[in-house]
């Protein structure tokens, strides 16, 4: 979509837009070199958090849309979202190739001003007993896990958990679309939910729990490539006194 104007952007815009692209369409291929690139072009380190945090989140946001079929209603900057009649995501690599992951971030809490709020729709989203059950809800989120090539959550040597397998063949399918091609959603994916016996609010959960999962693993790899970028605060890849966000 913004194939033809990236290089008419300033270096630093640039090189965010690249990065966005690339941790939300290719999160496995994120690591440190990417964070180095980011701070090459000025960003601070609260900069990338925040940065990491926006992909993060527009990657829910985008798939509660396209999983509901919900238009914005309010004028926006962002550029329409312009179909060009691609099928395909990219090629997923094998487990062993998937990114390389830090269980002990405690994700949003590095974005203190937005960790409260984000901390309790993850309890909704992923805690509430109703209206899909607890088995439905690990199911969706190792599928999304996997289609973002997240170890954490997705492990390469479970790479097709049981819990997975276990779902009817209409939402794992739904599941895996949206994760993978949300820009192909219709009406047809939601009746086909719907076919299994799903009423309207397990079907809202199912799209806020594979949405949830696609966001928060994206925001795993890309904190965790932070986190390896760390150990180079002695040696000046961030600026002094610029260590938190």
């Amino acid at each position: 979509m913004l194939g033809e104007t990236v290089g008419e952007l300033p270096p630093q815009d640039a090189c965010l837009v690249d990065f966005a692209r690339s941790l939300t369409a290719r999160p496995w291929t994120i690591g440190a070199a990417d964070i180095r690139q980011l701070s090459g072009a000025g960003l601070s380190r609260p900069s990338i958090v925040l940065a990491i945090g926006l992909v993060a989140l527009f990657n829910y946001l985008t798939r509660v849309a396209d999983g509901t079929g919900i238009e914005a209603d309010y004028a926006t900057e962002l550029p329409q979202f312009v179909y060009r009649g691609v099928t395909e995501s990219a090629e997923r690599p094998e487990p062993a190739d998937w990114p390389p992951v830090d269980s002990s971030i405690e994700l949003l809490s590095l974005l203190p001003g937005v960790h409260e709020a984000w901390s309790h729709w993850r309890e909704y989203v992923l805690d509430c007993p109703t209206p899909i059950p607890e088995t439905t809800r690990i199911g969706l989120r190792t599928i999304a896990a996997r289609i973002a090539c997240d170890g954490l959550i997705a492990p390469p040597d479970r790479a097709d958990p049981k819990a997975a397998e276990d779902l009817p063949d209409a939402v794992s399918a739904f599941a895996e679309k949206l994760s993978r091609t949300p820009w192909l959603m219709t009406a047809a994916d939601v009746d086909a939910l719907r076919s299994t016996g799903l009423d309207d609010p397990a079907v809202l959960h199912v799209i806020a729990v594979v949405a949830y999962q696609s966001a928060e693993s994206r925001l795993r790899i890309g904190l965790s490539a932070l986190a390896r970028c760390d150990q180079d605060l002695s040696d000046g890849l961030f600026p002094t006194g610029d260590v938190q966000p």
